[in-house]
């Protein structure tokens, strides 16, 4: 099995030290946002090609590449785990964009973006967990929400499995639970 591990946006790999440590080593895909979605896509599918019987391990926007790369390469997949992900993007990047219009980021995770529309038609193939995080409520994202994300955006797709665990968004990335999860569902 390869291990492909995929951090969220504006962190870096070092954010899976933990789970490497506790899951195993594997393939650390890095990008910066400033990138664009679709161009750090393309060179994750570079980045891959070749490798077989994937297994994603992805944190906060890193799920919606991780599903657009299961997509991509299909029966080459086994699975993943996905920590925080917004699969219904997030409505305050909806009005941030506006601000801020040279930031791709903003344009990415907001519902409407091509990332967030297309991964929702994206049929999950392969046995597939979303750890919703449900602790860390800041006041000013409308919602139940771990702190960065709503909670309603984590679940928004269904059709894959949902297990929350009490952790914020950025805890679950160092929590005992979490690589539970991922050892449970990625043997």
């Amino acid at each position: 099995m390869t291990r492909v591990y995929i951090h969220g946006a504006n962190a870096t790999p070092n954010s899976f030290n933990y789970i490497r440590g506790q899951c195993g080593d594997g393939i650390m895909i890095s990008y910066d946002s400033h990138c664009g979605f679709r161009n750090n896509l393309e060179d994750m599918k570079r980045q891959l090609d070749g490798e077989r019987d994937l297994q994603f391990i992805s944190h906060s926007l890193g799920g919606v590449y991780a599903l657009h790369l299961a997509d991509h390469f299909g029966d080459n997949v086994k699975g993943g785990v996905s920590l925080s992900t917004p699969y219904g993007g997030h409505i305050l990047a909806y009005y941030a964009k506006l601000l801020t219009p040279f930031h791709p980021l903003f344009s990415d995770i907001s519902p409407t973006s091509w990332p967030m529309r297309t991964v929702n038609d994206i049929e999950i193939l392969w046995p597939w967990t979303n750890v919703v995080t449900t602790t860390g409520h800041v006041p000013w994202i409308h919602g139940a929400n771990d702190g960065v994300i709503t909670i309603s955006s984590q679940r928004h797709k269904k059709w894959m499995e949902l297990v929350d665990i009490d952790c914020n968004h950025y805890e679950v990335v160092l929590s005992s639970k979490s690589v539970d999860i991922i050892r449970d569902r990625l043997r």
